[in-house]
């Protein structure tokens, strides 16, 4: 006798229901990847950037043994930043939004600090905080850490 209930469709809903939330949750996370590596590439070449336009004053200073630290300029590193990756910054945060103005992700703000020895190695630490959001609604927001490193070579 055949079925006309419509039983044998019920695992065929159900898989392709799976399916599309497996789909969902790897473009998800391969959009989220994506915007750290963007934003990691692009705080590296603003990183670099800052380590050239300051690197004679820092230089010069080790050398004559001052520490540089105490006037290392982040907010010019931010402002390059911000510049650089149209940030909005406000207040702890430097906001990134899509072109309909609703929030993409954003970062904290950058401290930037130094090493030295035989290289000069220059650090950006900040958080990187990208929204997953469901249906319009924020569901959780990964929270990432992020260190960029540029390196200053001494060539004699």
């Amino acid at each position: 006798m055949l079925n006309k209930r419509g039983d044998g469709y019920i695992w065929t809903c159900v898989l392709v229901v799976a399916l599309c939330m497996i789909i969902a949750a790897l473009v998800t996370f391969t959009s989220a990847v994506s915007v750290i590596r963007m934003t990691e590439k692009n705080s590296k070449i603003v990183l670099d950037s800052f380590v050239m336009k300051n690197s004679i004053l820092i230089y010069d200073s080790i050398k004559n043994g001052n520490d540089y630290t105490f006037t290392l300029d982040e907010d010019e590193y931010i402002d390059d930043l911000c510049e650089f990756c149209t940030f909005e910054n406000n207040g702890e945060f430097l906001y990134a939004y899509t072109s309909e103005g609703k929030l993409k992700y954003k970062i904290s703000k950058p401290t930037v600090s130094f090493s030295s020895g035989t290289k000069l190695k220059i650090f950006a630490n900040y958080m990187v905080y990208y929204p997953i959001d469901f249906n319009g609604a924020v569901v959780y927001t990964a929270e990432i850490p992020i260190t960029v490193e540029s390196k200053f070579n001494e060539k004699f």
